[in-house]
């Protein structure tokens, strides 16, 4: 399997585990993020917008560039649309049981090199700023091939009804060997705060990414239909 389809797998499995740890918050919570990406590897530099909304019973995100991500917590069902093209990709989470293209018995062999490759490390520093009105402290953050700095508050509105439901973040390791080596749990328990500012570095480039809004407000449920008019593919 090539390592840029594993990398994709990941990045799937992540942003679900994401969604799942706010499937119960007990308001629904909107929030947007702006981020600046340079020399990232066959992409390219510029400015995006993102889109957050969680509720008690879905999450969506968009990503910009077309692309949105919702999950569906009862079903446990996961919808990748591409707003441009008009057409949605489901993926069951139940089925995800292993990483794709390893043969059963050796699941686990490959869960745990692939948990050392891909492992994850979260180390508070000392610093302190006031960043957007909120006062922050420095994370060092390490997932996977991504080598971070947080810059975290505690003051965020909605923050205290997100980490309350971190107890929940090990759903997904319960059906896949490599979440139960990332130990998702952890890593949400020890970034004690929201990320206001983070910068990300992959791959000899960057992604700045700054809180912009946040509110706890009432979302429509409409937010997290597929559209009627999108092709299944």
């Amino acid at each position: 399997m090539k390592i840029k389809n594993r990398l994709f797998y990941l990045c799937i499995l992540a942003t679900a585990a994401g969604l799942f740890l706010t499937a119960r918050a007990k308001a629904d919570l909107y929030w947007e993020s702006r981020s600046v990406s340079v020399g990232i590897p066959g992409q390219t530099n510029g400015k995006s917008s993102q889109r957050y909304y969680f509720t008690p019973y879905a999450s969506r995100v968009d990503l910009g560039a077309g692309k949105v991500l919702i999950v569906h917590y009862k079903t446990r069902k996961l919808y990748s649309l591409n707003t441009r093209a008009r057409t949605f990709t489901p993926i069951d989470l139940n089925r995800i049981g292993g990483i794709p293209g390893i043969s059963g018995k050796d699941q686990a062999k490959m869960a745990k090199l692939m948990g050392g490759m891909f492992g994850t490390q979260i180390v508070p520093t000392d610093k302190y700023r006031t960043i957007a009105g909120y006062r922050c402290r420095e994370y060092f953050v390490h997932i996977a091939i991504v080598n971070g700095e947080y810059w975290v508050s505690k003051d965020v509105k909605g923050y205290r009804e997100l980490k309350s439901l971190g107890t929940e973040a090990g759903t997904l390791a319960q059906y896949n060997p490599l979440f139960r080596q990332l130990d998702i749990p952890d890593l949400v328990a020890k970034l004690d705060g929201f990320p206001v500012l983070s910068v990300n570095h992959v791959m000899g480039g960057t992604v700045r990414t700054t809180l912009t809004k946040i509110d706890q407000r009432s979302l429509p449920a409409s937010l997290f239909d597929i559209p009627r008019n999108y092709t299944k593919k």
